[in-house]
């Protein structure tokens, strides 16, 4: 007789806080949605989105995530990272 395990992860759902003050839950899709329409491979925007998802904490705001993923951007793809600040920043006044 074979014995299987499975092994269940856990979920926990952060939320972040939005410009005007509305909690949500974060998203590493959208991370990732952004980089991609930023220029970024599916690759890139997977790793950049699993970076940023790994600081994300409770209580943390988009402007706060929205800076972290022009950094990582900037690691993996320089011109991705320069269009996402452009739009960002833009979109921040």
């Amino acid at each position: 007789m074979n014995l299987f395990i499975r092994a269940r992860s856990i979920v926990i759902m952060v939320k972040i806080v939005k410009r005007k003050g509305k909690y949500e839950i974060f998203s590493k899709a959208k991370v990732a949605k952004g980089c991609m329409k930023a220029g970024a491979s599916k690759k890139v925007a997977t790793a950049v989105a699993n970076a940023v998802s790994k600081m994300v904490v409770n209580g943390i705001s988009t402007r706060w995530i929205g800076e972290v993923t022009i950094i990582e951007l900037r690691v993996r793809d320089k011109k991705a990272a320069k269009n996402f600040a452009n739009y960002f920043h833009k979109n921040w006044k």
